[in-house]
């Protein structure tokens, strides 16, 4: 088995769809997040960020964290790891403001993949 680190990274949208979708397990990799670093550009407003990841290959996923506040200037670190299986998908969004304004808020991941 070959493993090799790999730096994935996003700027945070506020779809819950594939435009959300970080990484991407491929067809025979298994994966770990190490870190991921969700960082909040904004210097005025908090950014409320869901992160999702699929169960079963890419159809069904399920909240690692789901409105997770960080804070105007800021950076949350989730340093657990995330397991992936093959075509497992990692997906992060954020909530539209209460201004109905979109937040500003970028992603960045620590990955190591196993093949």
């Amino acid at each position: 088995m070959a493993s090799t680190f790999k730096n994935q990274g996003l700027d945070v949208g506020v779809l819950d769809d594939s435009t959300g979708n970080m990484y991407t397990a491929g067809g025979s990799v298994y994966a770990v997040i190490h870190a991921l670093y969700i960082s909040n550009l904004s210097s005025t407003n908090a950014a409320k960020v869901n992160v999702k990841v699929t169960i079963d290959g890419g159809s069904t996923f399920r909240h690692v964290g789901r409105s997770l506040n960080v804070s105007a200037n800021n950076t949350l670190v989730l340093d657990k790891p995330i397991n992936l299986e093959p075509n497992d998908i990692i997906r992060v969004y954020c909530d539209v403001l209460a201004d109905s304004s979109t937040p500003t808020a970028e992603v960045f991941a620590s990955i190591l993949e196993v093949t």
